[in-house]
């Protein structure tokens, strides 16, 4: 396994050198999509969740319906409302010491829903994209319901004082963001290079599958009809793409990848199956 990755990484360091400015372009582009596209949603949810944690919410918000959903306790119902709010891969991190982990991180799937209307432009299509999404993320959990439930009960602070919780937050955000727009930035060259190797046509699939943010961008500009667009967005988010099954691996490494794996798939299955049903009602009664 090293003599492979270590001919894959020489190959990719002589494909840079000889495509330097190609792949310059290729980067800025997706640096540009970190920084005015992912930034402004990702830090401040990521901060404001972390927040949240450390102010002990789950206190505080009825959850009744979600354990008896997932037979899970006080602690995992909060961290599932809080994946909604933050999205991926912010749940890895609040599932580190959580004895459910391999569980719960299959329909904690979701993406930063500021990230997907900021981004696609389109309301309408964003709320039918994140009604299936969520749909399919529930689907999933009922499937997978915990057989008993963990009742026990750990706080995520102590005695932090406000300024330390700020400050400790603000450190736990900035260490996930780096470790997201790293994963980004090197999967935008990976992308680059597979593209420029096949000639595929349809460059956004292989894009989205591998770094779901560009895919997503891409197809957002893109002239398709709204069932296809919805589909293939939903396709990326649910998969999740291979960047950011590394993000959360990289941030959780108890994750079980090949069960994590095997739900990216189902997930795909559900959410796409979710969307084209709901695109059949609407037209039936001329909702769309």
């Amino acid at each position: 396994m090293n003599i492979i990755l270590i001919f894959l990484f020489i190959i990719l360091e002589i494909f840079i050198l000889s495509k330097s400015k190609l792949v310059i372009l290729s980067f800025t582009k997706s640096l540009n999509i970190c920084l005015y596209k992912l930034m402004p949603t990702l830090f401040l949810s990521i901060l404001i969740n972390q927040m949240l944690i450390k102010l002990n919410f789950e206190r505080f918000i009825p959850k009744k319906i979600l354990k008896k959903l997932f037979n899970i306790n006080d602690k995992e119902a909060s961290i599932f409302i809080l994946s909604i709010l933050s999205g991926y891969p912010n749940n890895s991190k609040m599932l580190i010491n959580n004895k459910n982990l391999n569980n719960i991180i299959q329909y904690t799937n979701f993406i930063n829903p500021i990230f997907l209307i900021c981004t696609l432009n389109n309301i309408k299509l964003s709320i039918m994209i994140l009604l299936c999404h969520y749909l399919s993320n529930i689907i999933i959990g009922i499937i997978l319901r915990n057989k008993n439930i963990d009742n026990t009960y750990n706080n995520y602070h102590t005695n932090y004082s406000y300024l330390d919780m700020y400050y400790s937050s603000l450190k736990d955000t900035i260490y996930t963001i780096s470790i997201i727009f790293s994963n980004i930035l090197l999967f935008s060259v990976i992308n680059f290079l597979i593209i420029n190797i096949f000639h595929f046509n349809y460059e956004f699939i292989i894009k989205g599958i591998i770094e779901f943010s560009s895919g997503i961008y891409d197809i957002s500009i893109s002239n398709i009809n709204i069932f296809y667009k919805g589909l293939t967005i939903l396709f990326f988010i649910s998969f999740a793409s291979f960047s950011m099954h590394m993000q959360i691996m990289s941030i959780n490494p108890k994750i079980k990848y090949i069960k994590y794996f095997i739900f990216r798939i189902f997930n795909v299955f559900i959410s796409c199956s979710l969307f084209a049903l709901l695109m059949i009602i609407l037209k039936i009664f001329h909702l769309l």
